[in-house]
């Protein structure tokens, strides 16, 4: 699934590609794939440009020239693709916007898990859906605060979106491995220096993500992403990769690194 750097990637691109074009025709193959009718976002969209883009998390909000902000969420294989003839519309380009330049954007979403909505304003978006900032922009203050009441495994903490919004499963298993923090570990028996470490972790990970693209094969070579499979080596210890869940999620961990 795409993660915050996935979803900065793809904003990217939409910022490169997408803005300040006037759009003239909206068709959407699956209209399950609109949180509203699609006479709303025909409302909205119609006539309208991209005026600019902000992340929080997982979710791209794109700012319009008209009273709506359209909220794009990527599922689990969402993506933008921005083509010029209508020939090129990939297959699995369910929603296509088409602008006034003889252009078109299409939200490609093969397993249609990933959505678009509208809303009046994006911190009204946020508070209703109870995310807090961008994990990259989140303070350290604010990382501790949401941790001091909590008292279960670190890993289901740091994939709450209102606590790190953006941080899913990859990043949570990496962050741990970075912070040599096990993760069924539990929040209330960490002291501040490890919750500090797990909140260093966290804003490394994310930088070096976005600095390669979400590219992992470009990862430094210590990161767990190169060897994040049941049985594969740990990079410091030499130790088996182990595979467990946690909060109903796939975890890997190393047991020797990563120690309870």
């Amino acid at each position: 699934m795409p993660e915050l750097p996935e979803v900065h990637g793809y904003k990217t691109y939409i910022d490169s590609t997408s803005l300040h074009q006037r759009i003239v025709e909206l068709d959407c193959r699956d209209t399950r794939l609109f949180k509203q009718p699609k006479t709303e976002f025909e409302k909205h969209l119609l006539n309208y440009e991209f005026k600019s883009t902000h992340r929080i998390g997982k979710y791209l909000f794109v700012e319009t020239t008209g009273e709506k902000v359209l909220v794009i969420h990527f599922g689990m294989t969402g993506r933008p693709n921005y083509y010029k003839s209508e020939d090129d519309r990939p297959k699995f380009g369910h929603i296509q916007l088409s602008f006034d330049n003889g252009y078109h954007f299409a939200f490609e979403n093969k397993r249609k898990f990933g959505w678009w909505d509208l809303t009046d304003s994006i911190a009204n978006f946020k508070e209703k859906h109870k995310l807090s900032d961008d994990a990259r922009d989140l303070s350290l203050g604010d990382f501790k605060s949401s941790l001091s009441a909590r008292k279960t495994d670190i890993k289901k903490i740091i994939m709450d979106q209102s606590v790190a919004a953006g941080v899913g499963n990859w990043m949570a298993d990496e962050i741990l491995y970075q912070s040599k923090i096990h993760p069924t570990r539990r929040v209330d028996n960490m002291t501040p220096e490890e919750i500090e470490s797990v909140f260093d972790a966290m804003k490394k990970v994310i930088e070096v993500a976005i600095a390669n693209d979400a590219h992992y094969r470009d990862f430094p070579k210590d990161f767990l992403m190169h060897f994040r499979k049941e049985g594969e080596t740990c990079y410091y210890t030499g130790a088996e990769i182990e595979k467990i869940k946690v909060g109903g999620r796939t975890t890997y961990f190393s047991p020797e690194w990563q120690k309870k």
